[in-house]
């Protein structure tokens, strides 16, 4: 079943040439990251942002949560994957409005 999971994910990356070769932090869960956690995966969910990153999800229901905000979560994953400290700091920032 896992050998599955690479075959889409190569066969999309072979559909989309503008994407990266690989998915964002090797495929960690993108909602667990902006929640502050790692959590690897099987890259069976995907996302491809507006930057051409390719971001892997745990299940639907944590892409459909990413989804909510996803400029907000790839920032919030982006910081984590980064550098934890910078993530608490975006995270305790309040949204303008």
């Amino acid at each position: 079943m896992r050998r599955l999971n690479y075959v889409a994910l190569a066969a999309l990356l072979a559909a989309t040439p503008a994407l990266a070769e690989e998915p964002e932090h090797n495929g960690e869960c993108a909602m667990s990251a902006a929640m502050g956690n790692h959590l690897p995966t099987s890259c069976s969910v995907v996302w491809i942002s507006p930057s051409d990153k390719l971001y892997c999800f745990s299940s639907e229901l944590a892409k459909q949560a990413f989804m909510r905000d996803p400029e907000g979560n790839e920032r919030k994953a982006q910081a984590f994957w980064k550098d934890p400290a910078l993530w608490e700091k975006i995270l305790k920032e309040k949204p303008e409005g």
